[in-house]
């Protein structure tokens, strides 16, 4: 089956004033175990404004074994405008595409998703210990190769997520972080006679991970090392299943220098 590769510029522009918060998470996976590569950049617009770019691949297994290389995972692009409001307070625009491999009788050879999310960030610090939160709506349209129409072709989902930053030296320059993110969704469904119905709104998903960040300064950017567990729902049984994921992510900060 031919694929059709969507051609993107990518505007490499952001903000940086709180770029320690940022890191690029890992995609919802199947199978046990998952290899999450991503590289991105901020860029920072004026003192409010920040643009966030990010690309990103990933591997993974099938349910049976560990072999993390086994299948093709998901290929991700994204674009986030951001725009603080106050010291404590962000709000954000932004827009994704995924090509999502699959490797079983009940989904295409893969699924396009076009999603869009509003956010709303809250940053605040207890000593020298940074706290980051944010409320996030996913609006995901999927379709089939070709953008040809899909049996699930929209879903709704609402994010909540916790992270905490815990220096690990008096510079700053490296830090141990840990999350945790909460996920309701509902989806919008096709019967086999063309109609259309919404599924119950629940909880589908929890990811939680921790990683080392490091700080380098030539060039400015961050380095990402870390494992996530996700817990996910498998529809196909009705229950939820864990994914381990190694997330390896370079993010490069202001390479066209600070904006005033």
């Amino acid at each position: 089956m031919k694929r059709i590769i969507i051609p993107v510029i990518f505007i490499f522009n952001i903000f940086s004033s709180s770029s320690l918060y940022a890191q690029i998470s890992a995609q919802g996976q199947g199978g046990k175990d998952v290899i999450w590569l991503a590289a991105g950049v901020e860029q920072q617009l004026g003192m409010r404004w920040t643009n966030k770019n990010a690309v990103a691949y990933s591997r993974h297994s099938d349910l049976n074994n560990w072999n993390a290389t086994q299948q093709s995972g998901v290929f991700t692009v994204r674009e986030e405008l951001v725009y603080r409001l106050s010291k404590h307070v962000k709000i954000s625009q932004g827009i994704f595409y995924a090509e999502r491999s699959y490797y079983d009788a009940e989904h295409p050879e893969y699924i396009n998703e076009i999603r869009c999310y509003p956010k709303v960030y809250h940053e605040f610090n207890i000593q020298q210990i940074k706290f980051s939160q944010y409320l996030r709506m996913d609006i995901r349209f999927f379709s089939a190769p070709g953008f040809k129409p899909y049996n699930k072709p929209l879903e709704i989902r609402n994010r909540y997520l916790m992270k905490v930053y815990v220096p690990l030296d008096n510079k700053h320059k490296n830090h141990l972080v840990g999350m945790t993110e909460f996920f309701f969704a509902t989806d919008k469904k096709r019967d086999g006679d063309g109609s259309t119905f919404f599924t119950p709104y629940q909880f589908t998903e929890n990811r939680s991970c921790v990683y080392f960040r490091h700080h380098l300064t030539k060039p400015d950017a961050f380095f990402d090392a870390g494992i996530m567990v996700q817990s996910w729902k498998d529809e196909s049984q009705d229950r939820f299943r864990e994914t381990y994921i190694l997330q390896l992510d370079f993010i490069l900060i202001n390479p066209f220098g600070r904006r005033k």
